[in-house]
């Protein structure tokens, strides 16, 4: 059972835990019916569990300079050979080093490498500014830090629904030992050990840019290879609005309008670094993460790329480069659009770039769609029965019984398929110097079969469409996106990410989407049984995503193999694939022909008897159709010639004898039949598993994360930047401060009534990195600076080191003021809640139009830096000795109105309580979304879960207030409080104070 921190998580909320599989899956067979669900029964909501290991990055809470140190840069080489325009180079420096390194081997291998490599070097190449420059770039290397640990099952136990037993309401009973709680808790030693011992996998929403996760992935966790899936879904264009979104709850965003400009430090970072050049910062900015993503990548993987019809051919360009033209696999084209108020010829359709690791080793599960065979007047033969008529195209029996010709013939030449044919009384040589498509054992067996007819001059293979009504999916998918509301501006249609998943992934496989957006991915993956990791820049996105995910839910998939867990895969649908081959091989259609055919035999000589009174009729079909036959002991009428309706021209003693022959004739066909398609190979249908009706499944356990933020360079250190491609950039390292420290002293800091601190000085610190300037109040107390980074959040590190540096200054300081456009929530907590005697922390909102002067009309506000308050929340005693919290609001920078206001309740989109906090992260056990409509929050769970919920105790998760809850052993709660534009805010209160 998943068991929280106090344990007492009941047994509809079980979580099973997968153990690993003993060997390699074997194929899928033909699943049971579906498990219905027993009347009145509860559906048991359980989630899937991964038995795979992670090791223990660090988590928040314990991360200190000295356990988590500053690391060297990783620097990264790529090929600069290869690659907006097509030039041509044939004066490489490489060529020199080339010939010389082979002619010195003298190795014929290695110089027939060097001349291949030679020849490759002449070829086009796409090239953009600062491509040929850089034939490197470096990538902080960073620890990823775990703030919250995320379990559905431990959030929706507090409004369990309880049951009535005759000793009155009890909750339903546990059951303990059974399952793991759902995050691992390592020994303190171990613990602070990071990155050096192993724990329970849990899925990871990043926050971050997606350059440093990865290269954290690879350097710090040794990820390379372990990914079998990614999917990047990159800015398609250079529009600013069509890429990021600044509310959780508006999605509509209109480029260029001033409203909409993201207030977000990190997206203003990530949408200069991608577009400062235009075109050629973008295409920088995409192959340094894919260089990343193919070392990432298993050697059986797939990487999606989406993009739009703007930059398809650069990027496609790019991929070639990173991963080898001979690995491309494959460009999709899919619907993604209406074709509403577009000149000229509308574009409708987006595409994937697919490619593999290595194509000869990428893994690919066949995905089907039913055949569409209505406009395929192919499809127009039927074998009718008497009474039988002919269906309409549109009906499910014209979908069974249709079929369409083909060649009966192969599309080379075999000699033991080069004979003459003998079919209704003829002998057929194979047209066209061909052969047949099976030796004379399988072409009589495709007659015995009534699988040929003739055609014209040729006798042909009745190629059903029951045969397999499926045909796989192609590189073209014209159907619609699934119509569902988007949260986000860029949100792409699950269904479409579904297909590549299942296409390149099996279940337990891990999948990484380094363009998180709205969690689609993450959802897709969590649906199927996969491992996921899924990071994005934007506070909004991770919001949104840790909505979506922890209020999903999903079909609970029989897994094949329980012992094996999710590594055995999921119990699939099959349908038979019948072939020709499949029936020239079925030696049981001779035994059935053999046991049934001589009663046909028998009733077309009654037949033929009977019709021997008739002087002269015509023949209706075979290859004597319209000739007049007469009756005689030479000459009878064949089986094939025995017409499906009765002719009026016969006699009517003959009647019970006809009827007899099509009897005989149907009951051989419907047990030929039956055998064709019990001996076909069966097709497993990976997006069809059996679904458990008993079982209801919701969100497995996943950690939230972020990258460290780098800390500002001291002032007197601070060197501006030449380039943007230079390390300065990419680190958030900023020598802004200067121009920064300028506007302070102009300024002000501005607070709440229109109070204000004005500064009579400030000027350098010499020596000392984290703070950045010291200088006296007009009243003349002495007040210490330090600036956040340009384009990340002010972390929890900078706040210890900058105390540290402030610890030693004399005379000691009155005010340390921290500056900065936003702020970690560890971090905002630690400056609002650290008791320095004699000293006042102060935590400064800076404006962003500080660093957007550029990407709009005009100023919010003349004010650049606002003092922010503490969240409101307040902690309640009751009677009954639990405890209750309410969220009353938080200080908020209102970016329209460019002043601090109070926000209330309505502002806030998430709030989470931790009830037994332990000082390491997060570990929420209520959630509540106050301003969700009527079908978002918690209302998206299944109406099958919600039936298994108290409803009165789930509309709760809408308010401000907190459910009643015990004090834990940490004595010790947390609140953390997202607004909407998912700016977080976190509150510790000891229970004891």
């Amino acid at each position: 059972m998943a068991a929280g921190k106090n344990d007492d998580v009941d047994d509809d909320f079980e979580l099973e835990v997968q153990d690993e599989p003993a060997g390699p899956t074997p194929k899928a067979k033909k699943p049971k019916s579906k498990k219905s669900k027993a009347p009145n029964a509860p559906a048991q909501i359980v989630s899937y569990r991964h038995p795979d290991k992670r090791v223990n990055n660090p988590e928040v809470g314990m991360v200190h300079p000295e356990n988590d140190p500053d690391e060297p840069k990783t620097v990264w080489r790529y090929d600069p050979h290869i690659d907006p325009a097509l030039q041509f180079d044939s004066t490489r420096s490489r060529v020199e080093a080339l010939i010389d390194e082979a002619l010195e081997s003298g190795d014929q291998e290695a110089m027939h490498a060097a001349l291949s490599e030679l020849k490759r070097l002449q070829l086009p190449y796409l090239n953009w500014t600062g491509r040929a420059e850089r034939t490197s770039f470096e990538v902080d290397t960073v620890s990823l830090h775990v703030h919250e640990r995320i379990d559905p099952a431990s959030i929706l136990a507090a409004v369990r629904r309880k049951m009535k037993s005759e000793k009155g309401t009890v909750e339903r009973p546990v059951q303990p030992g059974l399952f793991d709680a759902p995050f691992e808790a390592l020994p303190l030693r171990q613990a602070v050990d990071f990155y050096k011992h192993e724990k329970s996998w849990s899925n990871r929403l990043i926050a971050g840019d997606s350059l440093l996760i990865m290269n954290s992935l690879l350097k710090k966790e040794s990820m390379a290879g372990q990914i079998q899936m990614i999917y990047i879904d990159p800015p398609y264009g250079i529009k600013y609005g069509s890429n990021f979104q600044p509310f959780t709850n508006k999605r509509d965003v209109k480029d260029g309008a001033d409203a909409d400009l993201t207030q977000e430090p990190e997206m203003i970072k990530a949408f200069r670094d991608t577009w400062e050049l235009g075109i050629h910062s973008y295409l920088t900015y995409l192959r340094d993460r894919l260089l990343m993503a193919r070392s990432l990548l298993h050697a059986s993987g797939s990487i999606f790329v989406q993009i739009g019809d703007e930059n398809l051919h650069l990027v496609r360009q790019l991929l070639d480069e990173v991963f080898g033209a001979e690995n491309f696999s494959a460009q999709i084209a899919f619907k993604a659009t209406d074709p509403l108020g577009q000149k000229g010829v509308a574009r409708v359709y987006d595409h994937l770039l697919w490619y593999a690791k290595s194509r000869a080793q990428m893994k690919f599960r066949g995905i089907y769609r039913p055949r569409n065979i209505a406009d395929d007047n192919e499809y127009r033969f039927f074998d009718l029965f008497p009474g039988e008529e002919e269906p309409s195209r549109d009906s499910e029996r014209f979908r069974t019984t249709v079929y369409r010709r083909r060649n009966a013939t192969s599309s080379g030449f075999t000699e033991s398929c080069t004979f003459d044919l003998e079919f209704q009384g003829e002998r057929f040589p194979p047209p066209g110097n061909k052969s047949w498509s099976s030796n004379s054992e399988g072409m009589a067996r495709l007659i015995r079969a009534n699988r040929l007819f003739l055609l014209g001059k040729d006798p042909y293979y009745k190629q059903f469409n029951r045969d397999f009504p499926l045909s796989q999916y192609e590189n073209c998918w014209t159907d619609k996106p699934a119509a569902q509301g988007k949260k986000y501006v860029v949100e792409t249609a699950a269904k479409f990410v579904e297909r590549c998943l299942l296409m390149t992934t099996d279940p337990g496989d891990l999948i990484l989407d380094p363009t998180c957006g709205s969690g689609t991915t993450a959802f897709v993956a969590e649906k199927w049984g996969r491992r996921w990791i899924t990071c994005d820049t934007s506070r909004v996105a991770i919001t949104l995503a840790k909505q979506r995910l922890m209020t999903a839910s999903y079909d609970y998939y029989t897994l094949r193999y329980p012992h094996e867990g999710l590594k055995g895969g999921f119990s699939y649908k099959t349908v038979p694939h019948v072939t020709l081959k499949s029936i020239a091989n079925n030696p049981e259609i001779d035994e059935i022909f053999d046991a049934l055919h001589p009663a046909v035999i028998k009733a077309l000589d009654a037949l033929n008897q009977q019709l021997k009174s008739v002087p002269t009729f015509t023949v209706l079909t075979g290859t004597r159709k319209d000739k007049k036959l007469r009756l005689s002991a030479e000459d009878t009428l064949e089986e094939w010639e025995v017409p499906v309706e009765w002719p009026n021209e016969w006699p009517a003693n003959a009647q019970e004898a006809f009827e007899q022959f099509h009897h005989a004739r149907r009951a051989l066909q419907s047990k030929i039949d039956s055998s064709i398609t019990a001996h076909a190979e069966q097709e497993v249908l990976y997006d069809d598993p059996e679904v458990d009706r008993n079982r209801q499944r919701i969100v497995g356990p996943f950690s939230v994360e972020a990258v460290p933020n780098p800390t500002v360079i001291s002032l007197d250190k601070a060197q501006p930047s030449h380039s943007s491609h230079a390390s300065i950039v990419r680190t958030g390292e900023t020598s802004r401060q200067s121009s920064w420290r300028d506007e302070l002293m102009k300024a002000g800091v501005r607070g709440k009534g229109g109070q204000k601190l004005k500064f009579a000085e400030l000027e350098t610190i010499p020596g000392l990195r984290n703070l950045h300037t010291s200088g006296a109040l007009d009243t003349g107390e002495r007040v210490v600076v330090s600036f956040g980074p340009e384009h990340a959040a002010l972390e929890q590190r900078q706040v210890e080191l900058a105390l540290k540096d402030a610890e030693k200054l004399r005379p000691s300081p009155k005010f340390v003021v921290f500056c900065a456009f936003a702020f970690d929530p560890e971090a905002a907590k630690d400056i609002d809640e650290i008791n320095w005697p004699g000293v006042t922390m102060l935590r400064v909102q800076m404006n962003t139009d500080l660093l957007t002067e550029d990407l709009k009309k005009g100023r919010a506000s003349n004010e650049s830096f606002w003092l922010m308050g503490q969240p409101d929340v307040e902690l309640r005693a009751l009677a009954d000795g639990r405890w209750q919290v309410e969220v009353h609001g938080f200080d908020y920078f209102d970016t329209k109105q460019g002043e601090l206001v109070s926000g209330g309740k309505n502002r806030i989109a998430m709030w989470s309580l931790d009830p037994d906090y332990d000082q390491r992260s997060l570990f929420p056990h209520q959630v509540f979304f106050p301003i969700a409509g009527k079908k978002d929050g918690w209302q998206r769970l299944k109406k099958t879960i919600r039936a298994e919920l108290d409803e009165s105790l789930l509309d709760k998760f809408n308010g401000t207030v907190s459910l009643p809850f015990e004090a834990g052993e940490n004595q010790c709660v947390a609140v953390k409080i997202v607004d909407d534009r998912g700016i977080e805010s976190l509150k510790v209160i000891p229970l004891n104070r």
